[in-house]
């Protein structure tokens, strides 16, 4: 069957590492697939092949940021880049991952009308809400207990203010409801927060590991990064992803003075981009509660010497305050058998059992942050325990192969010739 899959970007961003490695499974299944992402410089524009997939990148002009709530609903552009594609391709089906940068959402009923059936896969919150949905999250919350994700107008307004687009869930809804066969969340949390918001019921696909993840870390490679990074004997808190205040760092910080009291030596190893000023923000405020040697920067990290940082944790933690869809980060750390504690908000809850595979908190209880790391920080029996249980977890739930199946069920259940020869094979 011919599939074409469509991402906003493709490079440094979870969804786009996901539609890749999702590409690259269905291709390795025999069918013909094509990627399309874009890229703002024209000169990045290009096609290749690459692990079985024709990857196409199409230039679509860069624009200022603050406009995305009214560019993201139509850009042309972004509609033509599509278009194209499919009507060079001729495939079966869209997959469209995220579009809310730079294909636009006027895209899927484009599409549709030549008659393509089309599916949304959403990796964020961003089709019901201008930012990450952090507004929501409250103190008293408590993990385990529903939470109410519906938004309304007047608290979307004040949060983004001038950069408010009174049309824009409207018109996402109506596009959703007339001209996507099928909608995909990444998680059942991330399902919940659609549906509670007027959109289409949609069908759970977990995102699938990436086969490099799953592979332990080469002792070599881990203790050679344990040199490099001088943690030596310092039990080692793993902060990772794009490093922001939303992501619950400063949280973090303040829960790392809890953990100090009993855990003199611990370090906090961040890994990854941080936002302009964010890093200088974290060690501000480290400064202030008496931990100058804290943080430890190893900076973006891939490949082996990711899994490396992973192999030299003691335990991984993400308290995001923004909405998680999915958490990639929980997942890796699981696989390589590291213990987490992470937010309740979102999609974590689908990854992480918490007291089985690690704890799931309200990040904002800085205490119980606290208290799950210290647990583990000072238990390596339990901090094993729940890595093991963790690692199993991963491999069996959330392989790119389980992934792949569950892409091609979902397929089925849209009449489409998946297992008909005669319409697959090599573009």
């Amino acid at each position: 069957m011919r599939i074409l899959i469509a991402n906003d970007l493709h490079g440094r961003s979870s969804a786009a590492g996901v539609a890749v490695r999702l590409a690259e499974g269905l291709a390795a299944r025999g069918h013909a697939v094509a990627l399309l992402a874009t890229v703002q410089d024209p000169a990045a524009a290009r096609r290749f092949r690459e692990n079985g997939v024709d990857v196409r990148l199409a230039a679509t002009p860069p624009y200022p940021l603050r406009w995305r709530a009214w560019r993201s609903l139509d850009n042309p552009a972004g509609t033509a880049a599509l278009l194209a594609a499919a009507d060079e391709f001729a495939p079966a089906v869209v997959h469209v991952h995220n579009l809310h940068l730079h294909l636009g959402y006027a895209a899927l009923g484009a599409v549709r009308a030549r008659g393509v059936p089309t599916i949304l896969h959403v990796h964020d919150i961003m089709p019901v809400c201008h930012q990450k949905m952090f507004c929501h999250l409250d103190e008293r919350l408590v993990p385990g207990e529903p939470v109410r994700y519906r938004n309304g107008p007047v608290k979307c307004a004040l949060c983004v203010r001038g950069r408010y687009n009174p049309l824009r869930n409207r018109t996402i809804r109506r596009v959703l409801w007339q001209d996507v066969s099928r909608l995909v969340a990444v998680s059942d949390e991330m399902g919940a927060a659609l549906a509670q918001n007027g959109l289409p019921r949609a069908t759970t696909i977990w995102n699938g590991l990436a086969p490099e993840r799953a592979v332990p870390a080469d002792s070599r490679a881990t203790e050679a990064l344990r040199a490099r990074l001088g943690l030596a004997g310092r039990p080692v808190v793993f902060y990772g992803g794009r490093l922001d205040r939303l992501k619950g760092g400063l949280e973090l910080v303040r829960a790392m003075e809890i953990v100090r009291r009993r855990v003199p030596r611990a370090v906090l190893l961040t890994v990854g981009e941080a936002l302009p000023g964010f890093a200088e923000e974290l060690s501000a405020l480290a400064e202030r509660l008496g931990m100058h040697d804290l943080l430890i920067s190893a900076g973006w990290l891939s490949g082996e010497e990711l899994s490396a940082a992973y192999a030299l944790a003691d335990v991984v933690a993400s308290p995001s305050l923004c909405f998680e869809s999915f958490g990639l980060v929980n997942l890796e750390a699981m696989a390589a058998g590291r213990p987490v504690v992470a937010s309740h908000w979102g999609g974590p809850a689908d990854v992480v059992v918490d007291g089985e595979t690690g704890f799931l908190v309200n990040p904002l209880d800085v205490p119980l942050l606290a208290g799950g790391l210290t647990a583990i920080l000072l238990s390596p029996e339990l901090g094993a325990r729940l890595g093991a249980a963790g690692r199993l977890r991963a491999l069996q739930r959330f392989s790119l192969d389980a992934q792949v199946e569950a892409s091609l069920a979902l397929y089925r259940s849209m009449g489409l010739p998946v297992d008909d020869p005669g319409v697959s094979g090599a573009a």
